[in-house]
C-alpha cells in the first residue's frame, strides 16, 4: 500500500473495524522516514490507503511505552493483542477521537519471535523467552510444561526468530 508506512516489522488487519494496523512502523522526518520498533499506527475504516490522521477519519498512531520493540500483533475476538519483547498488550477499539485504547495486561509475558504465538479454540498461547503462555479473556496465564528444562535451559537466543507456534487440533493443543 503506497500510502501506508513504508517499512514494517507486521502488520494485520482489526477485523471489528476493519483496520489494518501495522507495528514497527516508519514515521517521516525532516530528512527521511525513521522506523520505530514501538510505533503501532493503523488505517482509517475500511480505507487501507488513508493512513494520515485527521478530524474526520480513525487513522491514528500509538508509541508502546515499555520495551525495546514490538514483536507480534493479531486479532482475536473484537479485541487486538500487541506483543513486545517484554509484555503483552491489548489494543481495545474505543472510537473517536482516539480509536484505540492500549493496556499492558501481560507484564513479563513477552513474546519470543513474531511466529510464537497461535490462537486455538477461544484461547491465545504464546512462548515467551522465559515461558509458555495462555490468554483466554481472564487475564495471562503462565502454562505448566513438563519439558520446560528441556526447552529453556537450551534455548540458543541467537536463534529466537525461529521459533514457531503451531495447532495441533486434533489433540486441543499448541
Amino acid at each position: 500500500i503506497s500510502t501506508g508506512p513504508a517499512y514494517n516489522s507486521g502488520m494485520f488487519v482489526s477485523t471489528s473495524a476493519q483496520i489494518l494496523i501495522a507495528y514497527g512502523s516508519t514515521i517521516p522526518e525532516q530528512i527521511g522516514i525513521v522506523q520505530d520498533p514501538l510505533l503501532v499506527q493503523w488505517s482509517d475504516s475500511g480505507n487501507f490507503f488513508d493512513w494520515t490522521p485527521s478530524d474526520t477519519n480513525l487513522a491514528r498512531n500509538f508509541r508502546i511505552p515499555l520495551g525495546s520493540k514490538i514483536v507480534a500483533g493479531m486479532a482475536v475476538s473484537n479485541q487486538n493483542l500487541i506483543w513486545t519483547d517484554l509484555d503483552l498488550w491489548i489494543m481495545n477499539f474505543i472510537g473517536f477521537p482516539n480509536v484505540y485504547g492500549f493496556n499492558r495486561i501481560g507484564a513479563g509475558a513477552g513474546a519470543a519471535s513474531k511466529h510464537a504465538v497461535q490462537q486455538l479454540r477461544g484461547g491465545v498461547y504464546w512462548m515467551g523467552t522465559s515461558n509458555f503462555y495462555r490468554y483466554a479473556g481472564a487475564g495471562v496465564e503462565v502454562m505448566p510444561c513438563p519439558v520446560w528444562d528441556f526447552v529453556f535451559q537450551n534455548l540458543n537466543m541467537d536463534y529466537i526468530d525461529n521459533v514457531r507456534a503451531m495447532p495441533n487440533t486434533a489433540f486441543n493443543e499448541v
